[in-house]
This record gives C-alpha cells, structure tokens and sequence, in this order.
C-alpha cells in the first residue's frame, strides 16, 4: 500500500497537470458538442473508440472504386448536337411568328387601303356624275336658253297632252336645272319613259330624282321594277326596301317585295311580307289576293298541310270562294291530279263573272299557276281568262226551203 502510495506520490507534477488539463479539455468538448435527444436518435448511438477503429480499418481494406472511364464518342446522338437542334428549332418557331406578324401587318395595311379606295371610290362616283349633270344641265339649258323655268313647265304640259312626250321630257328636264326648286319634275319625266318602254332613261331619271329629293318612294318603287324587268332580284330587293321605308304604309312596295323574293326562289321569306302588304290593304279584294299569294308561297316552300287545314276550315264555314277554290286546285296539281285541278279553275271562272274575272285574273297570273301551266296545255286552257264559247249551231231557215 505504502509502495502505490507512494508511486502514486512519485508522479511528477507535469504528468498530474497533464492529466488535470486533459479531462479538462474533455469536458470542454463535451459542453461544446451537447447534442439534444432528436439529434441522437436520429444520428444513432454512441459508438467506442474499438467500433471506430474497427470501421476506419473496414473501409480501408475495401477496394478502391474504378475510376470512370471516358465514354467513347457516340456519333449524330452526342449530347453536344442537342443544343443546335433547339436553336433550329427556336429559329423555325420565330420564322413563323414573324410570318404571322407579317400577315397581320399586310391584312391591316390592305384593310386600310380598301377603306381609303372606298372613300375615293365615293368621291369619284359623286364627281363624275357631277360632270355628267353639268353636261347635261348646259345641253338642255343651251337648247331652251330663252324660256323661262316655269315657260318649259307649261311647254311640256301642253306637248304631254298632244301626245309629244319625249318633247314634254326635255323640256321638263331644262327646266330643273334652270330652277332647282321645282319639285317632281324629274319624276314625272322618268314616268313618262318608263310608260313608253325606255327603261335605261327612265332608270337614270329616277336615280337623279331620287338624288334631289324627289318622290323618293315612289322613284325607289320604280327603279325596283326595272330592277325586276332585268331579273336583277338583289337590285329590286333593295329597291323595294328603300320604297317601303319611305312609304311605310303603302301595300304595294311590300307587295312587290314579296313578289320579287319569290321570283328568287325564297317563298319563305315572302310570306312575312304577304302578310304586311295584306295588313295595308284598303280594299277586301287585296288583303283577299295578297292572303292567296300568301297560300302559294307556303305551298311552294312545302307546307302544305297547314294549307290543307286551312282550306278543311273553309270548307266547314260554307261555299268557296273564288280565291280559295283557287287555292284547292293548286293542291290538285300539287298532287299531279290535273284533272280535278281543271274543273276547280273552270268552277272559279265561272264564279267570278260578276266582278269581271279580276280576283280570278289575279290567281292565275300567280307565280304558281304560270309555272304548272308550262307543262300542261289544259291548265292553260283553263286559266285563261278570255275564253272562247263554241258558238251554238244555227237554226234552219224555212223562207229557204228548197223547190218542190
């Protein structure tokens, strides 16, 4: 015991300083790297100075991994040729937002010159009819240069009534461009072509009428009418329109426009208008035509079971009349029956003699019965109104008897 203790007391104070400066630099450490309860459990447990050193000695007895090696040059699919791929990609996608760029710009630029040509097309229109008026303003001045306006007004009045229309024309023409005030001068001069079958000269004095104001309804319903004359339907159509928009109360231009639609093929949109030229009529017997006209235009765009309808409907209500026996007879040649169609419009002939065919007149110059009579001589026979009785045979004589 004595020779421990004394060992113990032999330990130079270097080796004791030693060991107190370690333990104090392990304590040290420790408040240093105080880890919490988380910490440990995820790290793991505390692990000897045997376990690490067995582990150090582990890895460093296993090999060494491989270097890599360089990867041998692959040919056309080497990750380097992918970046020039995307530029051309890249380079064809901003071609083509430039060509939709440059369309946009050319669709604006050729929007605006359409729009620039129309006004000067305008321009042009007015100017070059303005020459043409002057023209015709210093022919006609210069040919009746000493009468007065209202002197070539009274001229034409009296060559008019002596039968010297295109005299009356000319001079009712000089005497609107001498007095513009004047009003319906111009009308009554394009009427007056237009009776006598000049369609060009009454068209263009309509047009000028129109442009000063004049019968504005009345020229439109004209020149809708030569419109129609020439088989140009848009042109009438919108002639009509013009004419019913200022005259709204007048059954004849919407009349005329139903007539005109159906003459382009379009007998469902002639129905409406049928009908507000049957609300404007004054007269029985219109609203009574316009309502057959009306009946036809349904039976050429298919409809004719409501047609059959109405006609079941009539016939409950007691006799026919003229218009609607017509009406029977056209579901007769509808369905091909011509013979029953025949005897139908002797019926209504027959019927109407009291009021001189005029409904019937009006029926079968109807769109529907012109076009069935084109392929049928009986129907033609039958719908015409002038018909010639087979005169009866004449009665024998008995102051001509023959010698005994």
């Amino acid at each position: 015991m004595e020779e421990q203790d004394s060992e113990g007391g032999d330990a130079s104070p270097e080796e004791s300083t030693g060991e107190i400066s370690s333990s104090s630099g392990v304590e040290g450490q420790q408040q240093r790297f105080q880890i919490t309860p988380e910490q440990r459990r995820f790290l793991g447990g505390a692990r000897s100075v045997h376990d690490q050193s067995t582990v150090e000695s582990k890895l460093a007895k296993l090999p060494s991994a491989p270097k890599p090696k360089a990867a041998a040059p692959e040919g056309p699919r080497l990750p380097e040729q992918k970046p020039p791929r995307r530029a051309r990609r890249w380079r064809i996608s901003t071609a083509v937002e430039m060509q939709k760029v440059a369309l946009l710009i050319g669709a604006l630029m050729f929007l605006g010159s359409a729009f620039y040509v129309g006004k000067k097309y305008e321009y042009w229109k007015y100017l070059i009819a303005a020459r043409r008026e002057a023209a015709i303003a210093a022919k006609m001045t210069g040919e009746f240069a000493g009468a007065s306006a209202e002197e070539l007004v009274e001229n034409a009045v009296v060559a008019e009534r002596f039968g010297k229309w295109d005299e009356a024309a000319k001079r009712l023409i000089a005497a609107k461009y001498k007095n513009a005030a004047l009003g319906g001068v111009l009308f009554h001069a394009g009427k007056l072509f237009y009776d006598h079958s000049d369609l060009d000269s009454a068209d263009r004095l309509f047009e000028s009428s129109i442009g000063f104001g004049e019968n504005v309804d009345a020229a439109n319903y004209f020149r809708g009418m030569i419109a129609a004359a020439r088989s140009d339907f848009p042109a009438a159509e919108r002639f009509f329109e013009a004419a019913a928009t200022a005259a709204p109360f007048n059954a004849d231009y919407y009349y005329s426009l139903a007539e005109t639609l159906r003459k382009d093929h379009r007998p469902k949109d002639s129905i409406g208008r049928y009908e507000q030229a049957a609300r404007r009529g004054v007269v029985e017997e219109q609203q009574a035509i316009c309502r057959f006209k009306m009946r036809m235009a349904e039976l050429e765009a298919g409809d004719l079971t409501k047609v059959r309808s109405e006609l079941e409907e009539q016939q409950i209500r007691g006799p026919l009349s003229v218009d609607w026996v017509m009406t029977s007879a056209a579901l007769e040649i509808q369905q091909g029956n011509i013979e029953q169609a025949v005897r139908l419009i002797e019926q209504a002939h027959d019927a109407d003699q009291s009021r001189i065919f005029a409904l019937f007149a009006a029926c079968v110059s109807d769109r529907f019965f012109s076009v069935a009579c084109q392929n049928s001589p009986e129907l033609t026979r039958a719908c015409s109104v002038e018909r010639r009785k087979t005169p009866p045979a004449p009665l024998p004589d008995s102051s001509k008897s023959e010698p005994h």
